[in-house]
């Protein structure tokens, strides 16, 4: 008779004790170094004293001026070329070139380290000329922006469906309303569009499931066939990092569930962070990746100490809470980073419940030609003057919420302290902003 096991098959961590860590911990190690040599190579090749020629991508492109001459605008564009950021600067009238190919000839500034090579550099440009060459998605993109009457809308739903860059007018509106992690592509988006897609195949499965391969698992199967949809997703979006670490640990998640091994691991996610980190090291200073390791973890928290309840009326107030919570305990790392604040960005709640069934939504308008239809009511959001107020805070109190958040892993006690922590400092916003308007 077979000896019935003790523990559900899902407390069964991947790894297991301090021997199987340090080896796991070595290997990304000895990656990580490879990967940071390799880097360095490519860092000391760069043109500092001659002049040379690079291969980029326009990822950003916009009008600014000093003040000491307001009269005499010039254009800046956001470059990347072999994984890296360039800044660079031209005082002639440029058409549009956002998503096009350039080769630009000049040298990079002596002031750019190694470390801000990860970052971004500012590179001298001397003369700069268009590449023939287009990104395989530009006729997609293409044809969702011809479905708006603005620019300034299309690249709202280009960021949302291919991370592109936003918009001046939309990147203050999202900063003060707090709707950056809505519109970044990030795990959200990945949970969201699964989810759709589930629904989408699970009917039209279960038909054929139940007539001609009823052995066959539904969640395994549709779980298989949605990642590899993500993955195409992933490419489309040219390996946006925020959303390549939710999909390896989304890829992850799921073996393990295939594998009967634990999932909501504090550890797991640590090892996804370096598993990232260590094949991308610039990823340690991308702001986003930051914040979505952060957000996760912070999911992961409240999963832990907030247990699901039953029934489907439980369930809503389980979800209201769940965003909620979230939103609070995200914010004081976000104002390490960014200092805007307002009370409406508590809009930023009902909009990511709303969020779950208008993503999928707009992109069926798009694929069907109708994605214009909001942009009426768009042009009343972007042209909202919302006040707001500037606070950054400062590095001891981000080093004291840090710590409360990784003691609440350990504490429940120390979890409902970080959140008090998070409430009393949302709430100090407040009064500021209050004295301030």
């Amino acid at each position: 008779m077979a000896q019935k096991a003790k523990f559900s098959p899902y407390q069964i961590p991947l790894i297991d004790g301090a021997k199987q860590w340090c080896i796991a911990l070595l290997c990304l190690a000895l990656l990580c170094l490879a990967k940071i040599s390799y880097e360095y190579h490519s860092y000391t090749n760069l043109p500092f004293d001659t002049s040379q020629e690079i291969k980029a991508q326009v990822l950003l492109q916009y009008k600014k001026t000093k003040p000491d001459k307001p009269d005499k605008p010039y254009t800046v564009m956001k470059l990347e070329s072999s994984g890296h950021i360039f800044y660079i600067t031209s005082k002639e009238n440029l058409k549009d070139l956002q998503g096009r190919f350039v080769r630009v000839y000049g040298k990079v500034d002596k002031r750019c380290g190694f470390v801000e090579y990860f970052r971004s550099c500012f590179f001298i440009a001397f003369s700069i000329s268009l590449m023939p060459k287009r990104e395989f998605s530009a006729p997609l993109k293409q044809y969702f922006a011809s479905q708006h009457q603005s620019q300034i809308q299309a690249s709202l739903f280009g960021a949302l469906f291919f991370a592109d860059s936003l918009a001046r007018q939309w990147r203050e509106i999202a900063n003060k309303l707090g709707l950056a992690h809505i519109i970044a592509i990030s795990g959200f988006h990945l949970g969201v569009l699964s989810a759709f897609l589930f629904g989408l195949f699970v009917l039209p499965y279960r038909f054929l499931q139940n007539r001609y391969f009823s052995y066959r698992n539904e969640l395994y199967d549709l779980g298989g066939v949605i990642l590899l949809f993500m993955c195409g997703y992933l490419v489309l979006l040219d390996f946006t990092p925020s959303f390549l670490r939710a999909l390896v640990m989304g890829i992850l998640g799921f073996l393990l569930l295939f594998w009967g091994l634990e999932i909501v691991n504090f550890k797991l996610l640590g090892l996804v962070g370096a598993i990232c980190v260590a094949l991308f090291p610039s990823a340690a200073f991308n702001i986003g990746f930051i914040l979505s390791m952060a957000g996760v973890f912070y999911i992961f928290l409240f999963v832990k100490y907030c247990p699901k309840l039953p029934s489907v009326w439980n369930f809503v107030w389980y979800w209201m809470a769940f965003n909620v919570v979230i939103f609070f305990s995200i914010t004081p790392l976000v104002h390490y980073f960014f200092p805007y604040f307002s009370p409406y960005q508590l809009v930023s709640i009902p909009v990511s419940l709303a969020f779950v069934v208008a993503f999928p939504l707009m992109i069926a308008l798009h694929i069907f030609g109708l994605g214009g239809v909001f942009d009426k009511w768009l042009d009343m959001v972007v042209n909202l003057q919302i006040p707001s107020i500037d606070y950054y805070l400062s590095l001891p109190l981000m080093a004291c919420y840090v710590a409360l958040s990784f003691g609440s892993i350990f504490s429940r006690k120390i979890y409902f302290a970080m959140l008090a922590f998070a409430l009393i400092f949302w709430v100090y916003l407040l009064a500021r902003f209050v004295s301030a308007t």
